[in-house]
């Protein structure tokens, strides 16, 4: 297997500083802790749900497991409902629409403190007030869940990975799938050969719409595991054996923005030595090692542009020796490497615990969940805080895409795009959220994020339309604005409108006129994403005339359309 070690980048350019505050929150300090990000309540900001263990008597160790909802009101996060006393720890949570109400739903799975032999998970479903526990089934700890459209039904499924325990079987590891029926789930059981103390991703790999599996841990004889499987038509094949870890966590980015999905993963290899590395997909789905020096251990993961220069980043938390420690590893696509950045104000909290990286105040940068063990503090607390990026810096939200195209073949519908576009992120780094409803401005068939400018649903042979939209998102996770609603009659339309829209002259030196529909909203931006000062007159004209040699970026609103021009000013 070919293995390529980094050197940490030394140049200037590869460095930065980002500052954080802390946000004075709600939140309970949780122990073991797992959480995933989502708005449950449809009102624009993004909510957090958390599994895992607090101090109820306040004796200094966990004593209950506590599973909670926090709700975002834009300047700090509140309680918004408890899921119960009886829930999970030391395993893992997840929002999931499974009934695609448009309301996320929650999974869980774990332990509980008042049930430490059998295993659960749990579904609650989303009441648009509060979750109520749907179902109560066999759970793994020590694993974690993943959610997605295995069979492209537009229904969401899900797995667990993770050690469970069988009454007159013993222990055993393995990654149980559950499939949605839009009624229930079918549930596969040993799917994939299973791990514990590890992590797993379903991400499409090689950029053929199905979706594959990576997989660390250790499997049940306690050996190391990392493997990669491709679907070939729906089965999951074994084609490439990864450096081996008994432990660890892997993250999914587009870092070097070559349009495929490459993964980092921080754990211990099989001499229990921490591990980091980046695996850079090499565009067929092969993953090629750049393993970085790095002495952390218990180490937590997340991804996202921390510098604002488009790019994909990553964040992690853990231990050396029993401190504490968070760093963060900068993308230089000048180079190809990462650097470590410099960051300051947030509480170094180590492992096990959590990372996580969202836009909590709809700033466009990203802010900082954390979680962890206060390993600085003789009495070893586990905190749960959060932290508002200080950064100043401008980062434009990318330009909905544009050019939807849907064809019909059969009961299978392939949807494409073009035309999104972003001040930082390149196109190719682009994410997407696609919706698809049976009535305008619906989800009632699927909404869910995918990697590629392109999807495919086979649907029940009775539908034979649907509405749909997509919105871009970039690298520090902004969505662009909803692209124009989309049918199977709309294809032309869509095309000739963007082909009519026309800004000229370019070059210009003076005024630049708009001709096509008639727009809205224009307004103009430097490449370095600073809002410029113009005006759109009745003529659908913008007077220039003040502003610099150079390229900018011109966008326009049409009805619910937004489309981004280049203007170059000479």
């Amino acid at each position: 297997m070919k293995r390529i070690y980094i050197l940490l980048s030394m140049l200037p350019v590869g460095l930065y500083a980002q500052n954080f505050t802390e946000i004075q929150t709600g939140m309970n300090n949780f122990y073991f802790s797992a959480v995933d990000i989502a708005d449950v309540d449809n009102n624009g900001t993004l909510d957090i749900a958390v599994n895992g263990a607090i101090d109820s008597d306040g004796d200094g160790s966990p004593d209950a497991t506590y599973n909670e909802v926090y709700r975002n009101n834009g300047t700090t996060l509140q309680p918004y409902t408890d899921l119960g006393g009886d829930v999970t720890h030391l395993g893992d949570i997840k929002f999931i629409d499974f009934n695609n109400d448009g309301l996320m739903d929650i999974i869980s799975t774990g332990l509980s403190y008042l049930d430490i032999v059998n295993y659960k998970h749990y579904r609650f479903k989303n009441t648009g007030v509060g979750f109520v526990r749907e179902d109560e089934l066999p759970g793994k700890i020590y694993g974690s869940l993943e959610v997605f459209d295995f069979n492209h039904d537009g229904k969401q499924d899900y797995a667990i990975n993770g050690t469970q325990f069988a009454h007159g079987g013993g222990f055993r590891n393995t990654v149980d799938f559950y499939q949605n029926t839009g009624s229930g789930f079918n549930m596969t059981e040993n799917w994939a050969d299973g791990t514990q103390n590890g992590s797993f991703k379903v991400v499409d790999l090689n950029n053929d719409h199905l979706l594959d599996l990576v997989i660390i841990g250790s499997d049940i004889n306690g050996d190391p595991v990392s493997k990669v499987y491709i679907n070939k038509n729906g089965t999951l094949v074994h084609t490439q054996a990864l450096d081996s870890l008994i432990s660890g966590k892997l993250e999914v980015a587009d870092f070097n923005a070559d349009g495929f999905q490459d993964i980092v993963v921080a754990g211990k290899d099989a001499n229990d030595d921490p591990y980091l590395a980046v695996l850079m997909n090499d565009g067929t789905g092969n993953l090629v090692v750049h393993q970085i020096s790095s002495e952390i251990s218990d180490a937590s993961l997340s991804v996202g542009d921390l510098n604002n220069d488009g790019y994909y980043d990553f964040i992690i938390s853990g231990d050396v020796n029993y401190n504490a420690v968070v760093k963060t590893y900068v993308f230089n696509p000048a180079n190809q490497n990462f650097s470590e950045g410099t960051i300051t104000g947030l509480y170094n909290l180590g492992g096990p615990g959590m990372i996580q990286l969202f836009d909590f105040n709809n700033d466009h940068h990203l802010d900082v969940l954390l979680g962890g063990f206060d390993w600085a503090n003789p009495d070893i607390p586990s905190l749960t805080k959060v932290f508002k990026n200080d950064s100043m810096e401008q980062n434009m939200k990318p330009s909905a895409p544009t050019n939807l195209n849907l064809s019909k073949n059969g009961s299978r519908f392939n949807f494409t795009w073009s035309g999104a576009t972003d001040d930082k992120t390149p196109t190719n780094a682009l994410r997407y959220e696609i919706k698809v409803g049976s009535t305008p401005n619906s989800q009632d068939i699927a909404k869910y994020i995918v990697t590629t400018p392109s999807w495919f649903l086979d649907l029940d042979p009775a539908i034979q339309n649907v509405y749909w939209s997509v919105r871009s998102i970039d690298a520090s996770k902004v969505y662009s604005d909803v692209s124009t609603q989309g049918t199977l009659s709309t294809r032309e339309n869509a095309i000739n409108k963007e082909k009519e829209l026309v800004i000229y002259p370019n070059p210009t030196y003076d005024k630049v006129y708009i001709k096509g529909e008639k727009v809205s909203e224009a307004e103009m931006y430097s490449m370095e994403g600073r809002k410029l000062n113009t005006t759109l007159t009745a003529d659908q004209s913008i007077d220039v005339s003040h502003l610099p040699k150079g390229i900018y970026l011109l966008k326009l609103k049409i009805k619910n359309e937004i489309t981004t021009k280049k203007l170059s000013i000479k």
